[in-house]
């Protein structure tokens, strides 16, 4: 992983039903950098997440309720108690 950073911020993530299975709860705290991009790199890290292929074509990340893309190119940075969510995507048929 890259830098350490050095100020952190209390951040809530969620994890969407089957998500679950990888932090063993639905909600957590923890302590992460301003930069969304560096945070949610921290999760996956932290929880194991095999994010890279199949699974980023069947979940999203969401920060305050905004697509995650969305949030990070608007530049936006996370402040103290903002919310990141893995939310799997609904099958239909």
């Amino acid at each position: 992983m890259g830098k350490h950073p050095t100020h952190t911020i209390p951040i809530t993530v969620r994890f969407i039903t089957i998500m679950q299975s990888y932090s063993g709860q639905r909600e957590i705290q923890m302590d992460l950098p301003h930069d969304p991009n560096q945070a949610i790199e921290i999760i996956i890290d932290k929880f194991h997440i095999p994010w890279k292929g199949n699974l980023e074509k069947r979940a999203r990340i969401f920060i305050n309720k905004k697509f995650s893309n969305a949030f990070i190119k608007s530049g936006e940075r996370l402040n103290a108690d903002d919310v990141i969510a893995f939310i799997p995507i609904s099958g239909g048929g």
